[in-house]
């Protein structure tokens, strides 16, 4: 058996009886660890009868003791041919290259390379200039010999070509269709206000759009005004989805926006939506208390599934905590935004863990200054407030006078007071 040396650029055999050739430590993982970071080799693993020859130790790791020089049990190889323009920064080589060209043994070989194939590559590489083989070398997806290497080896060719970037599945906030086209139809954006008795916009019928007067109330003529005035008072809950699938299978997010704090939660669900956005509810109730109302746009389905569920985990006798309402995406653009680019960046960097670091992203958006008000949402929810109500809230309100109410935030800009978004 003729050994070969595995250091970079050495073609030193067993032949040369002036040299010792020394097995790698296999044995020892921390010094076998020690030789191959100074090889350089990427994802290269000796072979049992691989070796380096006695150049590539400084004089103090050898131990001369007649015939064949031995290594001192801490000795680590050095001493390496590396070009100049690498000596500065740590770049790992490719074996297949070096392979290729003859100059190290392969790691699953015996450790024989083939007498013609080295004299072959010996005669080559001759004829060429030093600055070529180390081109060759190092950049195996340029030189002509790596061409042909990739040519005959299909497993190289799929290592090497870079893969485009998997696209992310398109996603959506879950709303009622009916919903969003009446928000599309001009008595959306007039009903209440300047809509006279003469005027007949084209799919109210269909709709059955009407100004939107809170019924109930005596001498009511225009629509009725709900002001956010404390701190989880009136929320909005959104699913968004579907993303691509966690390790769980999760495939929907769920929010539950404080529109007076810009506080925000958020949970991941699974195609089990209902039950989900119920059993997540639940959880924020006990632990941050009630609100007077949920504001959601929900199919009216679903919502009922939900507000089902609800009642039985938190034993409400009241009417449904989760109101259907047109405005909950409308009444706080600004967190809706925030909150699409935080939750898109998520899904797209993290894969299938999303869900994992869901919580911490969330937070951190808590923990922001906020466009609108310039305070974080975690200082104006946390603040020394009255603590949240631990028992159902009574709606000042019916469900039904909610639903055709239109709310709005007041803000300390003059500008801005009063408001309103139609609903």
């Amino acid at each position: 058996m003729v050994y070969h040396c595995c250091a970079y650029n050495c073609k030193n055999t067993a032949r040369n009886k002036s040299l010792s050739f020394h097995k790698f430590p296999l044995k020892d993982p921390n010094l076998l660890k020690k030789w191959l970071n100074n090889l350089r080799w990427k994802d290269w693993k000796p072979a049992p009868n691989s070796k380096i020859c006695s150049i590539h130790f400084e004089k103090k790791c050898l131990i001369e003791d007649g015939k064949r020089a031995r290594l001192h049990s801490w000795a680590v190889p050095t001493l390496f041919s590396f070009p100049n323009r690498y000596l500065e920064r740590k770049v790992k080589i490719n074996p297949r290259s070096k392979r290729a060209l003859g100059i190290v043994a392969d790691s699953n070989s015996s450790g024989q390379a083939a007498p013609d194939a080295t004299a072959e590559t010996s005669q080559k590489s001759n004829s060429e200039k030093p600055e070529d083989r180390t081109t060759e070398s190092l950049q195996p997806n340029i030189s002509k010999g790596s061409s042909s290497q990739m040519r005959t080896d299909p497993k190289s060719v799929s290592t090497q070509q870079p893969t485009e970037p998997e696209k992310s599945q398109p996603w959506t906030i879950l709303g009622d269709e009916a919903l969003d086209r009446s928000m599309t139809i001009p008595s959306f954006f007039h009903s209440g206000y300047c809509l006279p008795d003469n005027i007949h916009w084209a799919g109210d019928d269909e709709l059955n759009i009407m100004p939107h007067v809170a019924y109930g109330v005596l001498g009511q003529m225009k629509p009725h005004i709900i002001e956010v005035k404390e701190r989880w008072e009136w929320l909005g809950l959104d699913v968004r989805g579907p993303f691509s699938p966690t390790v769980d299978q999760h495939t929907h997010i769920m929010t539950l926006t404080d529109y007076h704090s810009k506080w925000v939660e958020a949970f991941p669900l699974t195609q089990n939506l209902s039950q989900d956005v119920a059993t997540c509810l639940a959880e924020v109730i006990h632990q941050q208390g009630y609100p007077l109302g949920i504001l959601s746009r929900l199919p009216k389905r679903i919502l009922m599934e939900v507000n089902r569920e609800l009642k039985k985990r938190l034993r409400l006798n009241s009417s449904a905590l989760v109101i259907h309402h047109r405005q909950t995406g409308y009444m706080d653009l600004v967190t809706e935004s925030l909150l699409n680019e935080m939750l898109d960046e998520l899904v797209k960097k993290h894969g299938s863990i999303w869900h994992i670091l869901l919580p911490a992203a969330t937070l951190r958006l808590c923990c922001t200054n906020h466009p609108t008000t310039k305070e974080k949402p975690f200082t104006r929810m946390c603040a020394s407030d009255p603590p949240f109500s631990s028992a159902p809230r009574e709606l000042p309100y019916s469900a039904t006078d909610v639903r055709l109410s239109s709310f709005v935030i007041p803000t300390t800009d003059a500008n801005n007071l009063g408001a309103v978004s139609d609903i």
